[in-house]
């Protein structure tokens, strides 16, 4: 009588131990969350912002690409560091993606923005929305890994 007991409390023990097991065993295929990256992106997102909102604020032919020059700049040396960050962690493909996207898309908008020496009202609003968008993106996968 003792055997027909313990029967089902080991093949409940086994099944919880192959559970704990496989539980443990699981395969991570994501970057851990990285505060001092969504730190990054958030001060990125913040200049990016600011530097248009204070471009919208001058009448057209002052946003000329010399008197925002140095503001690409420094957003520029940001996001490169940003991209940099990102290759260096383990298991993290997907933001190693977008942050080459993010510095791909503001060479492109800096050198466009140089070549035609002004932006528009328009253009300014489809860039910020841009970039709010993409940024927004990357803040929340990021958030995400926590």
């Amino acid at each position: 009588m003792k055997s027909s007991l313990t029967k089902p409390y080991s093949a409940f023990f086994l099944l919880l131990l192959s559970v704990v097991f496989l539980a443990g065993c699981s395969i991570k295929l994501v970057a851990n969350y990285d505060p001092q990256s969504l730190t990054q992106l958030e001060i990125i997102n913040k200049e990016i912002d600011f530097m248009y909102l204070k471009m919208k604020a001058l009448p057209e032919n002052q946003r000329t690409y010399s008197n925002f020059q140095q503001d690409y700049l420094k957003i520029d040396v940001d996001i490169r560091a940003y991209e940099r960050r990102q290759q260096l962690r383990e298991q993290n493909e997907e933001s190693v993606k977008q942050a080459a996207i993010l510095a791909s898309l503001w060479q492109q908008d800096m050198q466009a923005h140089k070549q035609k020496n002004t932006l528009s009202d328009f253009m300014i609003k489809r860039r910020q929305a841009q970039y709010q968008r993409l940024l927004s993106s990357m803040i929340e996968a990021e958030m995400a890994k926590q």
